[in-house]
């Protein structure tokens, strides 16, 4: 929603820290520091050392643009990151599935899509083949194309068409559940858009990329316990599926590019990541498998250098190498 997008998002590197930033310091420890002054003179921020997995286990990521930067910085590690979105055969001719084959993510920009992801997979919600928008056709020289409510930028021809990616793209999500023995997932919007008809949460802004919902959808700004009965929700079904699981989770530092609200930018912004980041926090108190890994107030606490200068939201290459770093320390099993 709301154009939490990198774009064409470049690789992680290995930039060196900006001098000028506020933290120089970010270290994985038994107890983690609890006095601002230690903080302040030390440039200091600490990530509680708690060993979750190893590098051969599979780390399904899902989430928003931040969770794709994740899972490229994990994946440049050796970890085996899912879920297998390049496993998806292409079909440009009939659907085009979000920015496959060239980037293997797809966002979900709050915890309702990703409850929904979830539900259907335990066969909680079963999708009917008719829910689908229709919109104008820009790929295939017809005057409409079918469009996915509930996934980023799913296309097609026809609705036998769009009911084909679908079933590529649950595959593929089902075979990384399966498959995982951690769970990351990021979350960055409480602004979200209900499908009239359904009652069901949509990926997208009405409009997005051209697309339909404009008529179809009504704005929501959801509650914190909203939120937290998401979270619990998609918690109880992973442990449900996959009882020895780990699960991280995290706040998108990514911006909003606009607000539906009728506050300025910078207000309705800083309710809606409080919104999200006081629910995950009350979440990972209640579940021992769960925890969450600060990489919100990592790029808060280094802002404005953390941001990329062309526009201000999206987070710089060297903050993200510094989050998987301080990752891998406080969270990763060394193996023999």
């Amino acid at each position: 929603m709301l154009d939490d997008d990198d774009g064409n998002a470049a690789p992680v590197g290995n930039d060196v820290t900006p001098k000028s930033a506020p933290i120089q310091k970010i270290q994985a420890r038994d107890k983690p520091n609890p006095r601002w002054s230690s903080h302040f003179q030390n440039k200091l921020l600490t990530v509680p050392v708690k060993p979750i997995f190893k590098k051969s286990d599979m780390v399904f990521t899902i989430g928003s643009c931040f969770a794709e930067r994740i899972r490229v910085a994990l994946t440049a590690e050796g970890v085996n990151v899912g879920p297998p979105m390049q496993e998806i055969p292409m079909a440009h001719d009939r659907y085009r599935i979000d920015r496959l084959p060239d980037r293997p993510h797809s966002d979900y920009f709050n915890t309702f899509t990703i409850r929904q992801e979830f539900e259907r997979h335990i066969g909680e919600w079963q999708r009917d083949p008719e829910d689908y928008w229709i919109t104008k056709d820009k790929y295939w020289g017809g005057e409409t194309c079918y469009q996915d409510p509930y996934r980023r930028l799913i296309l097609a021809r026809t609705p036998q068409d769009l009911l084909e990616a679908n079933e590529l793209v649950d595959k593929a999500i089902d075979k990384g559940i399966r498959q995982a023995s951690v769970f990351f997932f990021t979350v960055g919007m409480a602004e979200v858009f209900r499908n009239k008809r359904t009652g069901k949460i949509a990926c997208q802004k009405p409009g997005y990329a051209g697309g339909a919902g404009e008529d179809e959808t009504e704005f929501h700004m959801s509650s914190y316990e909203e939120n937290v009965e998401n979270v619990s929700k998609i918690v109880e079904i992973i442990t449900r599926i996959r009882p020895d699981a780990q699960i991280v989770c995290t706040v998108s530092p990514v911006g909003l590019a606009r607000t539906f609200g009728p506050d300025d930018i910078l207000v309705a912004n800083t309710e809606g990541k409080s919104i999200l980041r006081a629910a995950l926090g009350a979440v990972a108190r209640k579940y021992d498998n769960v925890t969450y890994f600060p990489s919100y107030e990592i790029v808060m606490a280094n802002s404005p250098f953390s941001f990329r200068e062309d526009d201000g939201r999206h987070t710089a290459n060297w903050v993200v190498s510094r989050i998987v770093a301080a990752f891998k320390a406080a969270h990763m099993i060394a193996e023999d």
